[in-house]
């Protein structure tokens, strides 16, 4: 007996009444044979492959594809007419996603664990990227990432030579999440680099990127991990900070341009906004304060005060961005004689516009919380009669 099947339409089946024993077999068989050779020939391939790749950057592993009943022939196939592009052994991707940078490196750390998806791996990640190849997701320095170093706690081996694995146990605030990819913190990455490679000035461009912008490094952190190196770069063993200056001397790293990047960061510059702020309004009450024993409840005395603030807190702004030059000591002297200006510029306005006025003394240093700061020389104090010039 023969089956004629067509593609899309199920294959007969009859009961055992209708069909000799030969024909079940003769059925069974051909029904092997297609799902052997024709594992997915109900399965619409594309959607299952853009919606693997939506999520782990337009990649996508075979075995992730076979998991949904992609057959490997489908794959070949897209790959022979440019749906599908091959970057390693077992990893696509799409054709038409934008090339970047990193996809060779990401395509390696797919390959470690094919079946698991990306964003599934992100949490409890068992393979971390390292050395230079975690330098360049980080984006600092010029170190040639491959061969890519991978970190497992795991015994592994492979005969690929653009990965190298590395055994070993990572603490939890050694591993960071950048752009989807499980890598070490910088400070794991540059202490990890002057372990494998040695050459400090390339070390130092990576950890001078590092202090720019945005991010911090945690350079108490850096330098414990720096610790089991000190001594093969001359310094006493176990001295890890020695080195850490060292490496930052390297960089060109001083800290002048630690504080300056310190400084210039949203958060803390708006804390020193509001500090310097605070340190201008409580100046301007201690004069109205002086003041109104004196022309008490005077209309005119309150309208000049009003006129005089808002050129005041433009002068303010403009000090909050001059302190992001200067630091500790050149710091306060700069806001010292900045509120000095201030105070006397205001003392001078008072005395011409309102005679017969004494401007009360002024206490010059910068009160920071509860505490006073570190001043410059001797604290100051004027006092200045109507008329005087």
């Amino acid at each position: 007996m023969r089956i004629r099947v067509v593609p899309g339409r199920p294959i007969p089946v009859r009961s055992a009444r209708e069909n000799p024993p030969s024909a079940f077999r003769e059925h069974n068989c051909l029904k092997s044979v297609l799902w052997l050779y024709f594992p997915s020939m109900n399965v619409v391939v594309e959607p299952i492959l853009q919606e693997l790749a939506a999520g782990q950057w337009g990649l996508f592993t075979t075995a992730q594809a076979r998991a949904r009943g992609v057959s490997r022939a489908n794959l070949s196939h897209r790959e022979q007419d440019g749906r599908l592009e091959r970057l390693a052994h077992g990893v696509y991707r799409l054709g038409g996603v934008p090339v970047a940078p990193l996809d060779d490196l990401r395509a390696a750390w797919m390959s470690t664990e094919p079946i698991v998806l990306a964003w599934e791996r992100g949490s409890t990640p068992r393979v971390v990227v390292g050395g230079a190849a975690a330098a360049a997701v980080h984006e600092c320095g010029d170190i040639n990432p491959v061969p890519y170093r991978l970190i497992t706690s795991e015994r592994r081996q492979t005969q690929r030579t653009d990965i190298v694995y590395s055994r070993r146990h990572l603490d939890s605030r050694d591993i960071v999440v950048v752009g989807g990819l499980p890598v070490t913190s910088i400070e794991r990455t540059v202490a990890d680099l002057v372990d494998e490679i040695g050459d400090l000035s390339l070390i130092g461009d990576v950890l001078a990127d590092a202090t720019r912008g945005e991010r911090a490094v945690d350079l108490e952190h850096l330098g414990l991990l720096l610790t089991p190196f000190a001594a093969r770069y001359g310094h006493p063993r176990g001295d890890g900070p020695a080195l850490l200056e060292q490496l930052r001397r390297s960089a060109g790293i001083d800290d002048i341009a630690a504080a300056r990047g310190l400084v210039q960061r949203p958060a803390i510059g708006a804390a020193l906004e509001g500090i310097v702020g605070q340190a201008v309004r409580e100046q301007l009450r201690t004069i109205v304060a002086g003041l109104q024993p004196q022309l008490a409840g005077s209309v005119e005395l309150r309208e000049h005060i009003e006129r005089m603030i808002a050129p005041v807190l433009v002068d303010q702004s403009r000090l909050v961005s001059e302190i992001t030059d200067t630091v500790l000591a050149p710091l306060l002297q700069q806001q010292r004689e900045q509120m000095e200006h201030i105070t006397k510029s205001i003392a001078a306005q008072i005395s011409e516009s309102l005679p017969n006025i004494t401007t009360p003394a002024i206490d010059f240093s910068v009160q920071t919380g509860n505490s006073p700061a570190p001043t410059v020389g001797a604290t100051e104090k004027f006092s200045r009669k109507a008329g005087e010039q």
